[in-house]
């Protein structure tokens, strides 16, 4: 139940990287990105515009099936955009403070800014075209939930503004220990995507996905993969005549 988690953040900024105007500035669960301060107050530490993803509460309500912790349940994925007075840039030609080229850094800009951004995160998520929007979507069994939210603030002159998109997804359940994965399940694609394209250049990627493969690592036999998969006891296998008649009950 946190491996799939960790796929649905990664595949997700990876798909937004360049596909919106915050251009790359995509980041992987930088809460901090926004923060409230103690009297309300927002503050970034971001110095140009942003999008932060991360997930928060998982939920499963349909039943756990004995003691199985595999499911992945009800999963809130967000989706945080900000942008601040400190992100205004200088127009060359007109010496206009702008927020990019033509469009002017006042606050109904703010906030175009905000909702185009918002959807063009929606735009990506659905691109078929787009390898890791395929991957995140493969990891989501469907939509349960879209909420979104807007705050600013004013703090010492610099003016904040963010929208948040909260989407709660059933996610796939995590893979079981010891059992191969198929040759085209959702993890083996995003493993496979990670390690031609993000572990090159980031070595701390590299020991991610290594960590990941041999969290799911092994060779569980046929019984070993059932008592697993349900939480269940020597005892209990017995009971249900799971286990070979010879075998000695623990």
């Amino acid at each position: 139940m946190s491996l799939v988690r960790i796929a649905l953040r990664i595949s997700a900024v990876e798909a937004l990287k360049g596909r919106t105007l915050v251009d790359g500035n995509v980041l992987d669960s930088q809460i901090g990105a926004l923060d409230v301060a103690a009297n309300g107050s927002l503050h970034t530490p971001q110095e140009k515009p942003f999008i932060s993803v991360y997930t928060d509460d998982a939920k499963v309500t349909d039943g756990l099936e004995l003691r199985s912790l595999t499911k992945s349940g009800k999963v809130d994925i967000f989706f945080e955009a900000g942008i601040a007075t400190s992100h205004v840039v200088t127009d060359a030609a007109t010496d206009e403070s702008v927020i990019y080229e033509g469009v002017p850094a006042t606050d109904a800009n703010f906030e175009f800014h905000l909702d185009l951004t918002m959807r063009q995160i929606a735009d990506t998520l659905a691109d078929p075209d787009n390898e890791w929007s395929a991957i995140f979507n493969s990891l989501v069994l469907g939509f349960r939930q879209s909420q979104r939210s807007r705050a600013s603030g004013d703090t010492n002159g610099v003016r904040l503004a963010a929208h948040q998109l909260k989407l709660t997804v059933d996610a796939i359940a995590d893979p079981m220990r010891g059992i191969a994965l198929k040759a085209n399940s959702p993890l083996v694609r995003f493993f496979a995507k990670c390690e031609t394209e993000l572990v090159s250049h980031s070595p701390d990627m590299g020991r991610k996905i290594a960590l990941m493969r041999a969290q799911i690592s092994g060779d569980a036999d046929e019984l070993q993969a059932a008592m697993r998969r349900y939480g269940m006891i020597y005892n209990e296998a017995d009971a249900m005549l799971m286990t070979p008649a010879f075998e000695v009950t623990r």
